[in-house]
């Protein structure tokens, strides 16, 4: 039986977000593709045209279009903004390619992820980092994630290093230990067995 290629396009709420998960999602592909007995071809996952916090009919719009070429969308919003996935698989004119857009969802902000993993980081931010988080599960409970990184980092923070850095980086099996990362990854296995892939 030949190999399947697998596409994957990203949506994102901002450029720093797009930095982080391009290659968080491009690892976590692989490793559930190294755990299938099928196999399948993945060149990576590809950012869309627009963020999702452009208006609605914009993101459906772009949404549709990926979908044509795509096998999966994976569409971020932070935790307020939860309900907007839910919304744009209802927006879609074809429902049943719904099943084929997955939601990426961190507990408050996408930074809390970041800061799962001390090994990751440089020393100096890994120490601030200790400190504040004793494991994995506590990230969603950080009140400003956003904050905490930018100070475990410093004034030389620059997030289209740092963050693409960490995306490379941070432990797989770490993030896992997180419930909102645990129920993507479980989507996604999901979707990936949905597509004969797994």
């Amino acid at each position: 039986m030949a190999r399947r290629y697998l596409s994957i396009a990203l949506l994102t709420e901002g450029l720093s977000d797009q930095w982080f998960y391009l290659p968080l999602i491009d690892r976590q592909v692989e490793a559930l593709e190294s755990e299938s007995e099928i196999g399948f071809d993945f060149a990576g996952t590809a950012p869309g045209s627009c963020f999702t916090v452009a208006p609605r009919e914009r993101v459906v719009q772009e949404v549709e279009l990926l979908l044509e070429h795509m096998d999966l969308v994976i569409v971020h919003h932070d935790h307020n903004e939860r309900g907007k996935i839910d919304a744009l698989r209802a927006g879609l004119s074809a429902p049943q390619s719904a099943e084929r857009v997955i939601g990426i969802v961190p507990v408050r902000e996408t930074e809390a992820w970041m800061l799962a993993d001390p090994a990751a980081l440089p020393d100096g931010p890994a120490a601030v980092v200790r400190d504040l988080i004793r494991s994995p599960r506590e990230v969603e409970k950080v009140a400003d994630p956003k904050k905490a990184l930018g100070q475990a980092f410093g004034p030389r923070h620059r997030p289209e290093y740092d963050f693409d850095r960490l995306g490379q980086r941070v432990s797989l099996p770490v993030l896992q230990q997180i419930p909102a990362y645990d129920r993507w990854v479980g989507e996604l296995r999901g979707a990936l067995e949905r597509l004969r892939c797994l």
